[in-house]
């Protein structure tokens, strides 16, 4: 099979993993994303149902159900649209199929903006990664839906009539296929002093009684928010809630920690660590990794290039402190052991001082964290 394959405005090139325009601009993909486009781009008549996809772009040792396809091609053509390729084509009912030709568009420049820092969200669902580069990811925004509750143009629609919100509580929701995740913060004088956050494992025909979801808003009292000191090294935590709506005897937490270093005006360099406990792990597991951390200058929000450094690979970095007792309570463990990409891009909204409300698009996964020493 050869290398180059070209197809109406671009060229893939398969063993680089990239595309190129036709006016030599350079698009970044990841190993599935470049599965994708070739299996659609070399049989041009073919509609490839979800299940025909699955099998072709992921790793066989990767067990994921056929919903991340959509996922996927979703992610992919939101890269592939701000320079002005549409290649795929949607046939309701059947699948995907290569599409026709799309002209070019033209894509403007993004106006400066300040400086804060974001966090990824951990790998605990085999979404595919949305490898980006250095490209802009301009369609995404974050929305409000009233003074209490805030969500994300990437979030499925979820329903806020007859929730019983908190006045001095804000609520930020993010509904995708394969979880919802809930986040709030407890606000005093417009300043947030405490913070919660859950994810819920579901499956995407499962209803979602949202009243339920935010009546289970819980804030530890004893949480202490600390404050970034000069001089010292600095961190970005989170802590969250695991939960399965399909599965009520299902539980665990996942935590976060992201150690930051500034190496000059601009970027961080960063250690990453993040640890998990669920039911069907006896102990818990998680992994490690080194990144430098890229602003993005964008109009809307803050924006953040994501890129691991270390030269090892992932896999080689995960830790284990115990061991599988039932595989069907093991919803992070079951989904952590695929191959992953070396960047993302996140992006963060302002709360109060040294907290946020962050979103990447690696999984679409979206949670409260904060800054501190």
């Amino acid at each position: 099979m050869s290398n180059k394959i070209k197809f109406h405005n671009f060229t893939l090139l398969i063993n680089e993993k990239k595309i190129i325009t036709k006016s030599n601009t350079e698009i970044k993909l990841n190993s599935v994303e470049r599965n994708i486009l070739s299996l659609l781009i070399q049989n041009p008549t073919v509609i490839f149902s979800k299940e025909e996809i699955r099998n072709h772009s992921w790793c066989k040792e990767i067990k994921c159900h056929s919903s991340v396809v959509p996922q996927a091609i979703s992610l992919l053509r939101k890269k592939l649209s701000m320079h002005g390729l549409e290649p795929i084509e949607t046939v309701k009912g059947k699948g995907y199929k290569a599409a026709h030709l799309v002209q070019e568009q033209g894509i403007g420049m993004y106006s400066a903006l300040v400086l804060f820092l974001s966090i990824i969200s951990i790998l605990i669902l085999e979404y595919p990664v949305s490898n980006l580069g250095k490209e802009k990811l301009t369609s995404f925004k974050f929305k409000k839906i009233n003074n209490n509750i805030v969500t994300t143009s990437a979030s499925n629609k979820f329903d806020t009539s007859n929730l019983k919100l908190e006045d001095d509580v804000k609520y930020f929701i993010n509904n995708q296929n394969n979880f919802i995740s809930i986040s709030a913060c407890k606000l005093k004088k417009n300043i947030c002093i405490n913070v919660y956050n859950a994810i819920y494992f579901k499956k995407e025909s499962t209803p979602i009684k949202m009243a339920d979801l935010i009546s289970n808003v819980k804030f530890d009292d004893d949480m202490d928010l600390l404050l970034v000191k000069k001089d010292k090294l600095t961190s970005l935590s989170a802590e969250i809630q695991l939960r399965s709506l399909n599965n009520k005897k299902y539980n665990g937490e996942l935590f976060i920690n992201f150690d930051l270093e500034k190496t000059n005006n601009n970027d961080y360099f960063s250690k990453k660590t993040t640890y998990i406990k669920e039911s069907g792990y006896s102990g818990g597991f998680g992994y490690a990794s080194v990144n430098k951390i890229t602003p993005i200058k964008n109009k809307n929000h803050h924006k953040y290039l994501i890129k691991k450094i270390d030269d090892d690979n992932l896999l080689s970095l995960r830790f284990q402190f115990g061991m599988v007792k039932n595989s069907k309570m093991t919803y992070a463990y079951n989904l952590l052991s695929g191959p992953r990409e070396k960047q993302s891009y996140s992006y963060s909204y302002p709360i109060s001082k040294n907290i946020s409300y962050y979103f990447n698009d690696e999984m679409n996964i979206s949670y409260i964290a904060y800054k501190h020493t």
